[in-house]
């Protein structure tokens, strides 16, 4: 007589079960891991740093700064030629002080911010905020600048196995089809160095770099207002980066030959 109301009850347990079985498997999909021993990680970073001409893609004014701003302010204080290409202006973005013009000031925001890490050049591609991997107008631009600077490093978002919980259709896009352009190069092609990555084996000590870093994130007012984005989550988060390596804070990319 028992049998059913047994049954029944033994059913929220089993739900569980399968619930908690998902959760490991989804856990060990999308965890951020480090793919080598951290010394290896670190020893791929100073070898990164020994390039002299370097081109990093990106969708939007702020994007190099947070994610890659301390690796490309070492790479100029070494001396490297370090090139970057701003897809669109960032127009569909906060305006935290209501500009007439958000584009202008935030290419304004981005050439302040690239004096201060030592960029040599910006190309501002000017293609529609969140529209950047649909514009056809992207693969020749980035093309026709690749084969006017020829670095023997780029850097871009990482498609495949982005860190979560933040995704942007600009991010992903625009590195998807900047490595179907690399795929289509010969054997000496350049490294990738894909960022914002959950899968990294290469790791650059920026923590000589951080207050760089920040200063020029700092420029970018119009997304922050009168907040500071330096003195929390930016710091927490290369912070943990760093301590994945034993340093004080780092940035960490998959690299891709």
């Amino acid at each position: 007589m028992n049998r059913p109301a047994n049954r029944r009850s033994r059913r929220p347990i089993l739900v569980l079960a399968v619930l908690a079985v998902i959760a490991g498997i989804l856990y060990l999909i999308f965890r951020n891991l480090l793919t080598v021993p951290p010394e290896e990680a670190v020893s791929r970073g100073k070898e990164l740093l020994q390039k002299k001409t370097v081109l990093a893609v990106v969708a939007h004014p702020d994007d190099l700064e947070w994610y890659i701003g301390g690796t490309l302010h070492r790479l100029a204080q070494a001396g490297a030629n370090v090139q970057v290409v701003v897809a669109s202006s960032g127009e569909k973005g906060p305006n935290r002080f209501d500009a007439p013009n958000l584009p202008g000031v935030r290419e304004q925001e981005q050439s302040a911010a690239g004096k201060i890490n030592g960029y040599t050049r910006i190309h501002f591609l000017r293609l529609p905020d969140r529209g950047v991997a649909k514009d056809p107008r992207f693969v020749p631009e980035v093309t026709r600048i690749f084969n006017e600077v020829r670095p023997d490093a780029v850097f871009v978002f990482d498609p495949d196995y982005p860190s979560l919980p933040y995704l942007h259709a600009d991010h992903q896009g625009s590195a998807r089809l900047f490595l179907g352009f690399w795929n289509t190069l010969g054997a000496d092609r350049p490294p990738v160095y894909l960022f914002q990555t959950r899968r990294p084996d290469v790791a650059v000590d920026i923590s000589d770099a951080i207050e760089t870093k920040a200063l020029a994130l700092s420029q970018h007012r119009s997304q922050y207002g009168n907040r500071d984005p330096n003195g929390g989550r930016m710091l927490e988060v290369f912070r943990s980066e760093g301590s994945r390596v034993g340093v004080e804070f780092a940035e960490l990319f998959r690299l891709l030959r």
